[in-house]
């Protein structure tokens, strides 16, 4: 991330765009889909230690939703997620494992904007949530004169009454792992994974228990004499285990698992005036399951103190 903390794929359970299926006299729903969103953990310099000191960046984000590919049912829907990310991570010289440490922590706002107007779903112009992503350990290593490796532990804390529309009613924990391999001095490769597991809803007589998510990414990036970087970017995420319980409608999870698969681009350049650095990057979703889908596009603008 600007992350590995910035929220990703903040999906929500308000937009109640589920279709039902009959399965065996069962009734199930479409899964509860991904919390954080994809797009920030193998960009330009994913896994590069960038010295001791504070690194401050502000992210907007816009996920024009097209609708929800639910059991076979693709449903449009006229509705945006717009975020504001407020994110400070601070880089110490100290080292644990052979790793520099570092930590973090990302504030959130925005929520889910229905076409043509200016207020969210909660009648709001921007809503902050109370839950922020926090980032208590990252790990950077330096390997050979090519390759560097990080590793990271971010969690959210669930509300039982969120207030905005991105919250979650129970708790995310993601373990991440990124590297940048720098090819030759114009051209420079990304991954990122990340595992996230979601604990059981924490609302007194609920039942839902989330799926574990996988995510992975990737970047292959062009290095400009001048600083700048373009290149191109994917990413792919899933379900790795099943729901279980009820969703707030009452209606049983566990049956279906959702995928989404995304491809853009990323440009990046320095701006020496402010000592910072803009990254813009944009991506469409070709292949989806049981996801949400559509177009995002994330400007982010990070300074270094």
């Amino acid at each position: 991330m600007l992350r590995s903390t910035i929220t990703r794929q903040l999906a929500t359970t308000a937009l109640g765009l589920l279709a039902t299926a009959q399965t065996l006299a069962d009734t199930y729903v479409a899964p509860e889909m991904t919390a954080n969103q994809p797009g920030f953990n193998a960009t330009a310099n994913a896994a590069v230690y960038a010295g001791k000191g504070l690194v401050s960046a502000l992210t907007y984000g816009n996920y024009k939703i097209k609708g929800i590919d639910a059991n076979g049912q693709d449903v449009p829907r006229d509705v945006s997620l717009q975020v504001l990310l407020g994110t400070l991570h601070y880089n110490t010289d100290l080292e644990l494992l052979g790793g520099k440490y570092s930590f973090g922590a990302t504030l959130v706002s925005g929520g889910l904007y229905p076409g043509g107007s200016d207020r969210d779903l909660n009648g709001k112009l921007l809503d902050v949530s109370r839950s922020p992503w926090v980032t208590p350990i990252k790990l950077n290593w330096t390997v050979g004169d090519d390759w560097h490796l990080a590793a990271n532990y971010t969690f959210r804390l669930g509300l039982k009454s969120g207030n905005t529309n991105t919250d979650k009613t129970y708790d995310v924990h993601q373990i991440g792992g990124q590297a940048t391999w720098n090819i030759n001095k114009n051209w420079q490769a990304n991954f990122a994974s990340n595992i996230e597991y979601r604990t059981k809803d924490l609302r007194s007589g609920h039942d839902m228990k989330p799926g574990t998510i996988g995510y992975i990414e990737g970047s292959l990036q062009h290095r400009f004499d001048n600083g700048m970087n373009l290149g191109g970017y994917a990413y792919h995420v899933g379900h790795l285990t099943n729901d279980a319980g009820h969703n707030d409608k009452g209606e049983r999870l566990g049956y279906y698992r959702s995928n989404l698969t995304g491809v853009g681009i990323e440009f990046g350049t320095p701006i020496k005036a402010i000592n910072s650095s803009l990254s813009v990057r944009l991506f469409t979703e070709p292949s989806r399951s049981n996801h949400m889908h559509g177009v995002r596009a994330f400007v982010s603008l990070a300074h270094k103190f």
